[in-house]
């Protein structure tokens, strides 16, 4: 599990509703971009892929060939140097539509997917080349493919068009090779902001609690660790509803009373299975499975009382430890993968699935306001970045929606169906095509 673990990755469910790669010869790269970027935005508000169901290697392409386009315009300008370039990155004068093979593809926002994948390129690079991503899956290449890419991306920071150049330039969708699509469900997570105190102080009075070194320490229940706090070493006091619903999310931004925020980041747990309360309230009659939001679950706790509310807590056995940490501008908490996430450019996957690092494209229904159940239709693209234990099989995302309230307000309506292709290394797939 990595740094960023979810032991309830998405709200609506953590709160109860349910539960060898092929090389192409070298050829030569796009020209390379110049001059003027436009400065990246990470989506304001809001700090998986389709597994081909044969191996690429043994199965001929399913459907029709893509048509063959002129040559893409030329690359957006930005700023300085590009890096290394790779010897080869597979046939460049191979052009397709990519909104013939991905839905809503020309007007999705890929800035935040390609600052989540150059988030991927300090991971790849201490990497062995030749070791694959997954040996169960060999269409996913070894990394000498994927290091090849951080190679070729644009300077920072990246205005759209760069992003769209990019990934059209060195990448095509896994559906080429076969009509086969994944349908799923996507859930969303986020990362909390929550006020507490340096001292216990009033409604203060929720420990955020250090991992403790020994075992007997550190294996205990919710209840008992509450119980024996004195044991433990504080690093902060929140509200004891705030706290728990960061130890549902794994990580969170604490605000002290100065101003000061640090980050409060998953530094383990007590052993223990998660328990789902929005599950005990269902059994209990208390709120009904279409009620179980996150909203609706802080409500009950607060008009039950405090008693209440922490003998609910305690039907979940599981506990979370943290560490502080300074935050960098921008950046999300670690996942998984242990690359800092993006807000709405990455995504939680079930890495027995399929390996992390990898573009994933989402058709998809997003809510757009608090409380918008309904959703609008939309497509984006993603870096499977993260895990989570809700988080099984192939068929189920976890879309990182960002920090704070206003993430959290969508994440914890969102749940829907999604349709889920990678985008590869044009270096893999046009081998299987027939291509040079």
């Amino acid at each position: 599990m990595g740094v960023f673990i979810k032991y309830a990755a998405q709200l609506s469910l953590a709160f109860g509703l349910i539960g060898c790669s092929t090389t192409a010869p070298q050829s030569p790269l796009p020209p390379p971009l110049q001059s003027d970027p436009v400065s990246q935005d990470t989506l304001g508000t809001a700090e998986s892929g389709v597994i081909n169901r044969a191996p690429v290697s043994s199965s001929p392409p399913l459907i029709s060939p893509p048509p063959i386009l002129p040559p893409p315009v030329s690359p957006p300008s930005v700023s300085g140097p590009l890096r290394q370039p790779p010897n080869s990155v597979g046939a460049q004068n191979f052009q397709i539509a990519f909104s013939d093979y991905l839905p809503g593809w020309e007007s999705a926002d890929l800035r935040p997917a390609i600052t989540a994948f150059a988030r991927n390129c300090p991971i790849w690079d201490a990497r062995d080349p030749q070791a694959v991503l997954m040996t169960e899956k060999a269409e996913f290449g070894d990394y000498a493919a994927w290091q090849a890419l951080c190679n070729a991306l644009p300077p920072a920071p990246y205005n759209d068009a760069a992003a769209r150049w990019f990934f059209e330039s060195y990448f095509l969708p896994s559906n080429l090779l076969t009509s086969d699509r994944l349908d799923g469900l996507l859930t969303g997570y986020y990362e909390p902001e929550i006020d507490v105190r340096a001292r216990l102080d009033g409604e203060f009075s929720e420990p955020i609690l250090a991992k403790p070194s020994g075992d007997k320490l550190r294996q205990q229940t919710r209840a008992n660790i509450y119980r024996n706090q004195v044991d433990y070493k504080v690093l902060a006091y929140g509200r004891p509803i705030d706290v728990f619903f960061m130890q549902v999310q794994g990580s969170g931004r604490i605000r002290f009373a100065n101003g000061a925020v640090q980050r409060a980041a998953y530094g383990g747990n007590n052993g223990y299975k998660y328990k789902s309360i929005g599950g005990v309230l269902i059994r209990r009659g208390e709120l009904t499975r279409e009620q179980a939001s996150k909203q609706s679950i802080e409500d009950w706790m607060t008009r039950a009382g405090t008693t209440a509310a922490r003998n609910l807590m305690n039907e979940n056995p599981r506990y979370i430890y943290f560490g502080l940490e300074d935050i960098a501008p921008g950046e999300g908490p670690n996942g998984s993968m242990r690359a800092p996430l993006t807000a709405m450019g990455s995504m939680a996957i079930d890495p027995k699935s399929r390996p992390y690092g990898v573009p994933v494209w989402l058709e998809t229904t997003l809510p757009q306001f608090s409380g918008d159940y309904r959703g609008q239709r939309q497509s984006l693209l993603v870096i499977a970045q993260d895990s989570g234990n809700a988080i099984k099989g192939a068929a189920r995302g976890d879309l990182f929606f960002g920090s704070g309230d206003a993430a959290g307000e969508l994440a914890g309506v969102m749940k829907h169906d999604v349709t889920m292709t990678h985008l590869l290394p044009r270096s893999l797939v046009t081998p299987q095509l027939g291509l040079r």
